[in-house]
């Protein structure tokens, strides 16, 4: 039994074993039709949102931005990516995200299509010419950075002064590109994004790491349920007379689980409502015992903690016609036949990740 139970955690491991090459590639965005814009900006949007970021309200500033965008006719799509470098000054270039209603200095992505992700590079710099390079480097869920050490734990395994007469409003110059998101950076990679206004500089005005993991189904855990009252085994002893083995009254009974979420979870922002999930898994003891069930919880931050209700399938001993309680058997002899017993789980769940 010990022998079966090590070769399906090994199985277990090979198949959540991550890929040996790590694709790492550099995207090129291509500028969107019509792109860079020249924008009169009559009002100076543009300056009243570098000094909302030099006061240090950047959610103003960036909504100061995006009416700039709006004025200028770019069109965001509040469901795709926006990277948005604000190049006020050479030595003040805030970067950030226009995602929905997504704070600006957010770096989380969920899971990117083919074209949903842009880059935007304001300034009043003709022409908004600008280097980027972006260095994609695909990786694991969290699911299956965490599924083997789990199962280790059971195997071993600047301002200028006002003139003295009317000038021309400002010319803000907005360039916009649209990447193709290769299939193998859509779900789990990481974009290192570096801006330079040449390639030649030595000076880089924006540089950021946006973490583009998409919402979670899996998780994996440790259930724990009282088992029933007065259970016991029928067992060989060690001087080799069947015997009858209490188990005892309220023993803990422990479980290592797969669970499925109902609803797709951020692993960076859990909250109640995703954590209602089904779950699978087998009994850590001697013998196979595979349970299903339902459970939900709060988190605790690198785990959560829950409660779940489930049924498990035990499969034991059960003396076959001839052999009875007291009898001594040799070992070339099994007087043992399967006998399957189904009970009802109650218990706790620590959930990772």
């Amino acid at each position: 039994m010990k022998k079966r139970m090590t070769l399906l955690w090994i199985a277990i491991a090979l198949l959540a074993q991550p890929g040996f090459a790590q694709q790492r590639e550099i995207l090129v965005p291509k500028q969107v039709e019509g792109a860079p814009y020249a924008y009169t900006d009559q009002n100076d949007l543009f300056g009243q949102a570098y000094r909302w970021f030099y006061e240090g309200d950047v959610e103003t500033s960036a909504a100061t931005l995006r009416k700039l965008l709006t004025e200028a006719g770019v069109q965001l799509d509040p469901a795709a990516y926006y990277i948005v470098v604000a190049n006020f000054t050479d030595n003040m270039t805030p970067i950030g995200m226009f995602h929905g209603d997504q704070p600006f200095l957010s770096t989380r992505l969920w899971g990117l299509g083919e074209d949903n992700l842009y880059y935007i590079y304001i300034t009043r710099s003709e022409g908004a010419e600008s280097f980027l390079s972006v260095l994609a480097v695909e990786k694991d869920s969290p699911f299956n950075q965490d599924l083997l050490a789990f199962i280790g734990l059971f195997v071993p395994l600047p301002i200028t002064a006002a003139a003295d007469k009317p000038v021309a409003a400002p010319k803000t110059y907005i360039d916009v590109r649209q990447f193709e998101v290769p299939a193998a950076f859509r779900k789990f990679a990481d974009f290192s994004v570096l801006v330079k206004k040449d390639l030649s500089d030595e000076k880089v005005l924006a540089r950021m790491i946006y973490d583009n993991t998409s919402r979670e189904r899996w998780s994996f855990g440790l259930a724990t349920a009282i088992t029933s009252i007065n259970d016991v085994d029928i067992i060989i002893g060690s001087d080799g007379t069947i015997i009858v083995e209490p188990k005892p009254n309220l023993d803990l009974a422990t479980f290592a689980v797969v669970n499925y979420h109902f609803k797709p979870v951020d692993t960076k922002a859990k909250t109640f409502g995703n954590s209602f999930h089904a779950l699978a898994g087998l009994r850590l003891a001697t013998n196979i015992e595979p349970i299903i069930g339902v459970g939900g919880g709060f988190s605790l931050g690198f785990v959560d903690l829950g409660l779940f209700a489930g049924y498990s399938i035990e499969f034991a001993n059960e003396l076959k016609a001839g052999y009875s309680i007291g009898d001594v058997v040799s070992e070339e002899v099994d007087p043992f036949k399967l006998k399957i017993r189904g009970k009802p789980r109650f218990g706790l769940e620590i959930k990772f990740p």
